[in-house]
Parts: C-alpha cells; sequence; structure tokens
C-alpha cells in the first residue's frame, strides 16, 4: 500500500519547472530516468492516443527515491478547466459522472507516491515526508505567486496552503504502524510455509 498525495496547481505554470522542483524535493539527479508522454484512452481493449488526452511526466519505478513523482498536464491548457470537466484518468464519455470529488480546477497536478512502510535515517515515514514536500513545494510556489491546494489521500479531503499538514503525519504514523504490525507479519508468515 502506498500514500499518494496530490498537489492540485491553480495557476498556469510550465511543466518540467515544477517537475525539476519536485525531483530536487525527492533526491533525483540527473541520471534519474523519467518520461514524459501523452496518456492513452482504453477502448474496447485498445490503446489509443487522442488529442485531447492529457500528459504525463514522471519518474520511473525503482530508482531508490523516496516518492514515486507524477505531473498531469496539458500543454498550454489547464488539466482541468471546472469542476464539472473529467480528469485525467477518465475517457472523453463519462465527463458527465464527475463531481467535485475530483478535486478543483487547476492547471496540472502533482502527485508524490509513498510506500506506508517508508522509513528515512531520521526515522520519519510517509505522511511526514509528505508533509515536508507538500510544506516545500507549497512555499516554492508561494515565491512565486502561484496559487496550490493539497488532497490528504488519508480523509479524501482538499486544503489550501498548510492548513492540516500535521493529519498527514498522524495518518502516516497509524499506516506505518497497520503496515509492520499487521502485513509485514502475514507476509513473513506466508513465506515461511513455503
Amino acid at each position: 500500500m502506498t500514500l499518494n498525495t496530490r498537489i492540485y496547481v491553480l495557476d498556469p505554470i510550465k511543466p518540467k519547472e515544477i517537475f525539476v522542483r519536485c525531483n530536487q524535493l525527492i533526491g533525483a539527479t540527473e541520471a534519474t530516468r523519467f518520461s514524459d508522454e501523452q496518456l492513452k484512452t482504453w477502448r474496447d481493449g485498445v490503446a489509443l492516443v487522442e488529442p485531447s488526452n492529457p500528459w504525463n511526466i514522471g519518474n520511473g519505478l525503482g530508482q531508490g527515491l523516496c516518492a514515486l513523482l507524477n505531473i498531469y498536464y496539458r500543454p498550454d491548457a489547464p488539466l482541468r478547466a471546472t469542476v464539472q470537466s473529467c480528469n485525467y484518468y477518465c475517457d472523453s464519455d463519462c465527463a458527465d459522472i464527475h463531481d467535485e470529488d475530483d478535486g478543483p480546477a487547476h492547471w496540472l497536478q502533482v502527485s508524490f507516491d509513498t510506500a506506508y512502510g517508508y522509513r528515512d535515517d531520521e526515522g520519519r515515514g510517509c505522511g511526514d515526508l509528505h508533509a515536508s514536500l507538500v510544506s516545500q513545494l507549497g512555499q516554492w510556489l508561494d515565491e512565486r505567486g502561484i496559487r496550490w491546494m493539497w488532497e490528504n489521500e488519508f480523509t479524501g479531503e482538499i486544503h489550501s496552503g498548510y492548513e492540516r499538514l500535521i493529519d498527514l503525519c498522524s495518518g502516516g504514523f497509524e499506516a506505518s504502524a497497520w503496515f509492520r504490525t499487521t502485513v509485514l507479519p502475514a507476509i513473513t508468515s506466508d513465506a515461511s510455509r513455503k
């Protein structure tokens, strides 16, 4: 299981500029593998790239970073122009079923994704890490006069600014404890039976 914290950037910014800043925050280097490509729409089991599909710039898996980074955007246009518009993962014919639960209207979306079992050298868990990442990215965006909001995956609530970042820390602690006390023993027990 992973903690996926989303930051909604409400004003225009170049996707590569925010990608570079986010990579700095998670310790990526020039050697970090990434892709920048248009997302596909699946229809009848076939992957299609349509002109209206948004883009994703993100790092590849398995590179030892503290978080998997993905940024969803549209070149020179908002990712989600209105609350009612469809977001990056849906087909064009499903826009009528989406509501405010898909997040606010935004220019692009940043996603930091980290395993619940994460621990850094200082003993911080995934929630602590994400609270720090949101805070640091928020300060960087604030310095540029760019509005932003973030979503707490534990509660589904969307917050402005630094409001309720402490909830990520406590939720991350609970998720990490659940992983260590429930999931890991089950995995170990299952492995010992084989």
